[in-house]
């Protein structure tokens, strides 16, 4: 919970709602945190529930029923509504998407880029203030809202939406002034165009026999957000087709690869992870080049047991690269040529 609780009036310097940086801060900016608690609650002094996980348990002696979380929730999804009236806005981009497990189908194609209505839009916040996946920073223009930790609604708002805050105190709601930290990072902005692929042709060339080509296809960040190729020899135009638009794409030249049979790709991995300072570990079956069907091994999750593993006799092994060794990443376009994804860089799973 925020230690200074400042007066929501327009910011002298620039501001975003904590935990989902956007660099699109401004002097008439408003950053804000809106939540349920009154000042002895966000000072700690008072016990509240923060989430929907806490639905049967007991506070001050009162016990949160699934009917009064609703009723808080829905508080927080009309005050999101009525900032983006205020705003007059019904489309927002997704932004910072964290894909932990798949997207739900209702939901369809996730990337970060994408555009939805405004009715998605309040439906990914219910299902974010649930705990629910994928997790999202909903911008459109100087509006940005998203769920913060703790049941707290951050949001970003330009000063002519003010005076919708005045509404949102009337449902019983908080909105807290909070200042905002610059993000040094810069989004990638370059497309993946023809040229790239052709300069990752002419790399990948000049290594063939000696290492091993990887591209890295991310739409997403989490487990379920990127996908990995191998790349044998003529095999990168198929990868640039199955790239989908508004991805970032990096290329790898110096992958050392190595191998061990299914009975001993456990310890391998361990050896592995034991001799490297980033113990992620990528896992595929040996099947040819083209997508890897992929199992990773961060640091504190376990070895893969055999019901993890996917089919095949021998597999193949590497670290996940480092950034800096990267030769280039860039953009896909979507289908108009424009880039609407935004990618910091570097970017680590």
């Amino acid at each position: 919970m925020p230690e200074d609780d400042l007066p929501y009036a327009a910011a002298d310097t620039e501001c975003c709602p904590s935990g989902h940086a956007s660099g699109r801060g401004s002097s008439t900016t408003v950053c804000l945190l809106i939540s349920k608690y009154d000042e002895a609650r966000r000072r700690g002094e008072v016990d509240d529930w923060t989430s929907y996980d806490d639905i049967g348990a007991s506070f001050n002696g009162c016990v949160l029923t699934a009917e009064e979380y609703q009723r808080a929730e829905d508080r927080y999804i009309a005050a999101a509504n009525l900032l983006a009236r205020a705003v007059g806005t019904d489309r927002f981009i997704l932004r910072h998407v964290f894909l932990p497990q798949p997207a739900p189908s209702w939901l369809g194609e996730v990337y970060d880029g994408r555009t939805v209505g405004l009715e998605t839009a309040l439906r990914l916040l219910r299902e974010n203030l649930r705990g629910g996946s994928p997790s999202v920073l909903l911008e459109s223009g100087q509006l940005q809202i998203a769920v913060e930790t703790d049941f707290y609604l951050s949001a970003q708002i330009p000063e002519s939406a003010v005076g919708a805050l005045v509404e949102i105190e009337k449902m019983g709601l908080y909105p807290i002034r909070v200042p905002w930290e610059q993000d040094e990072e810069q989004p990638v902005s370059r497309p993946a165009d023809d040229r790239f692929w052709a300069e990752v042709a002419t790399r990948a060339a000049s290594t063939e026999g000696r290492t091993r080509t990887l591209v890295l296809e991310r739409w997403a960040h989490g487990d379920h957000g990127h996908r990995w190729y191998l790349v044998g020899e003529g095999g990168l135009p198929s990868v640039a087709r199955s790239v989908r638009s508004q991805s970032l794409v990096t290329a790898f030249f110096d992958a050392e690869i190595r191998w061990a049979p299914r009975g001993e790709i456990a310890r391998a991995v361990d050896l592995l992870r034991a001799d490297n300072d980033d113990p992620c570990v990528v896992v595929f079956p040996l099947s040819g080049s083209g997508a890897l069907r992929t199992l990773t091994c961060g640091e504190g999750t376990p070895l893969p047991g055999e019901a993890e593993l996917p089919p095949g006799s021998e597999f193949g092994f590497f670290v996940w690269p480092y950034e800096d060794v990267v030769f280039t990443q860039e953009v896909v376009p979507g289908e108009d040529g424009r880039i609407v994804a935004e990618w910091p860089a570097p970017w680590t799973s």
